[in-house]
């Protein structure tokens, strides 16, 4: 997936004095390695304008669409984060000087 036109549009944001919050959502296994989470929080901090940062801890509560449309949900084998995974993230952001929820 390029990411490129994302990371574009918010330097062009942050250079237009526009506020922004991020939201990164916690997927376990998925967006939990220590190092991208760190590559992220530095690129977030280099922006200006944000304010703040949401983590944003995955949960199945759209698991019942899925099966509504009789399609499977992907994501049905991945657990929600654990209150340490989460604290372990909000805190490399917060290393980075940003303010997290």
């Amino acid at each position: 997936m390029d990411v490129a036109p994302t990371l574009t549009f918010a330097r062009r944001l942050a250079e237009l004095g526009k506020p922004m919050w991020i939201r990164f959502v916690l997927v376990p296994g998925l967006t939990d390695d220590p190092d991208d989470v760190e590559g992220i929080a530095s690129f977030v901090s280099g922006l200006s304008s944000v304010e703040r940062v949401d983590v944003l801890p995955f949960h199945k509560l759209g698991a019942a669409k899925y099966t509504a449309l009789g399609l499977p949900f992907p994501l049905a084998h991945v657990p929600a984060p654990g209150p340490e995974l989460v604290q372990r993230v909000r805190d490399q952001f917060a290393r980075h000087h940003l303010t997290t929820t």
